[in-house]
């Protein structure tokens, strides 16, 4: 009970240290390793999510919460492969048992694996089964949305999708920096960099996509001296091969 409430008071930690010292004195209790595994991933501990679930994992059968929180660690941990296979186990189980779990956050979280192991069609479908179930989920509208864009495919659903998700956040700099780049992608840079400047000003920290965007935007505009500053911006925040050669291919001011 303590446990529980740490986490509806958003003190993962503090759940964490409450559900582990159910687990020593319950060992039995299945619920307080999934409880224990759910305040490590909501304390960005995948690491120590994964070690709690194999240890249910080995003394429980395996269910829709074991896979599904197993493949949000892993995703944690940038591990999209095992993510995947998670995801898709805890998909097949929830079929055959309770196809209620399926809600729009599974499937977000599906159509994301999917898209970061490269299978596109298969992120698509998740992603439409997302907004099928929540429609106007701005966060699945703007992810949607910004795939399309970045392939360049679909931009004018890309689009519609992403104002969706502006309207509903105005001030979501990742959502406002998704306009600006399906824009771009549509030819229309002048209108993008609006958007991508507005951007730079909603970030709560100083992003290097956002600043890469900006600069692709700024060399189309043909305004070299400002696609170079924000190359650079973009380079001093991570380390990025692509940006570098765009800064040696615009040349030195």
């Amino acid at each position: 009970y303590l446990g529980c409430l740490s986490y509806l008071d958003k003190k993962p930690a503090d759940a964490a240290e409450h559900f582990s010292k159910a687990i020593l004195l319950s060992p039995d209790f299945a619920d307080a390793y999934y409880q224990l595994a759910l305040s490590q991933l909501n304390d960005n501990k995948g690491a120590d999510a994964l070690i709690t679930l194999d240890k249910a994992r080995k003394r429980f059968p395996e269910t829709f919460l074991l896979d599904f929180y197993s493949g949000l660690a892993c995703g944690e941990q940038k591990d999209y492969a095992a993510a995947l296979r998670h995801l898709t186990a805890a998909e097949v189980l929830a079929k055959a048992t309770d196809p209620k779990l399926l809600d729009r956050e599974f499937y977000f979280q599906l159509g994301a694996c999917y898209e970061r192991t490269g299978d596109y069609t298969n992120a698509e479908g998740s992603f439409q089964k997302c907004l099928t179930l929540s429609p106007d989920w701005a966060e699945a509208c703007n992810y949607l949305g910004y795939m399309w864009a970045e392939r360049g495919v679909e931009l004018d659903k890309a689009r519609e999708l992403i104002e969706k998700a502006v309207k509903a956040e105005p001030k979501n700099a990742a959502f406002v920096d998704s306009l600006a780049w399906v824009l771009f992608k549509q030819n229309q840079p002048e209108q993008a960099l609006k958007f991508a400047l507005q951007a730079t000003e909603l970030l709560p920290k100083p992003d290097p996509t956002v600043y890469d965007h900006l600069g692709d935007i700024y060399a189309t505009l043909k305004q070299t001296s400002n696609a170079r500053q924000a190359w650079e911006k973009s380079l001093s925040l991570e380390a990025n091969e692509q940006i570098r050669r765009k800064l040696e291919d615009i040349g030195k001011p």
